[in-house]
């Protein structure tokens, strides 16, 4: 696959600037959306672009003035996202209403302005970054799993729909990036003691992972052997054995691990 112009969500920081900087090496024109494009300077090749994911009127707006601008994008990657930690008793409803639009109706909305157009195009792609918490839920982000789920099913709806287009639902593991330190969380004093245990067990997993460069090499070497359909990403086990044990066990046993692994 020959990338050409590039789009990526979420481009200045962590994961996604990983991804745009591989992106340059190749000589791809990359555009990064967020909502502080000022981060991060401008570099030949590199436009950073102002767009906030929870405003889904810009968001709908967005897809038609990038084409009227700048033109369609062979490559769509669907990256901007974060966590919130909660117990459901306590989870915030603004927050509920965030999560849902940033990390599924926004990226849907995104591939609803470019799919039609990217697919009179002779070889394009749209990346659709989901989780192992698809298949693996984390405890105390509902929603996160709930939306990363919705949108990888999502995913699979589009490669049934769409020849010529091709679609990648890429089930990332963790990452070693400022995911959890952003994360809006129940205050410390108000949580219980499993809340605890598993938070200490999620921090512990995301500093033993891999640096968000693996995930953007695993992405780009996915596109560049013109590759489509549910690819997992991020260390071995996580990409490579713990798919094949969801598939030997039943969901009961699923759940009886993370309720051990959390300290449920």
């Amino acid at each position: 696959m020959k990338i050409k112009k590039a789009l990526v969500t979420g481009g200045t920081s962590g994961i996604g600037l990983a991804i745009c900087d591989e992106l340059l090496l190749m000589g791809v024109e990359v555009y990064s959306v967020s909502r502080n494009p000022k981060k991060i300077k401008p570099r030949t090749n590199f436009h950073p672009l102002s767009l906030d994911l929870s405003d889904l009127n810009a968001v709908s707006n967005f897809g038609d003035k990038f084409i009227e601008q700048y033109g369609t994008p062979d490559l769509l990657i669907n990256n901007a996202g974060y966590g919130a930690f909660y117990e459901w008793k306590e989870f915030p409803r603004d927050e509920i209403e965030k999560q849902i639009s940033v990390l599924f109706t926004a990226p849907i909305l995104l591939c609803k302005s470019f799919a039609p157009e990217m697919e009179n195009l002779e070889d394009a792609s749209i990346v659709n970054i989901t989780s192992l918490a698809t298949l693996y839920p984390l405890p105390y982000m509902p929603l996160y799993n709930s939306c990363k789920s919705g949108l990888s099913s999502f995913t699979q709806s589009m490669m049934l729909e769409y020849k010529t287009l091709k679609w990648i639902d890429f089930r990332l593991g963790d990452i070693r990036t400022s995911f959890n330190n952003s994360a809006p969380k129940q205050s410390e004093e108000s949580q219980s003691d499993s809340m605890k245990c598993a938070w200490t067990q999620i921090e512990k997993q995301l500093n033993e992972s891999p640096l968000p460069q693996v995930a953007a090499k695993q992405i780009l070497r996915s596109l560049k052997k013109c590759k489509d359909g549910t690819i997992y990403g991020g260390g071995f086990f996580q990409a490579r054995l713990a798919p094949f044990f969801e598939s030997l066990i039943t969901s009961q046993m699923v759940s009886k691990i993370l309720k051990f692994r959390y300290g449920l």
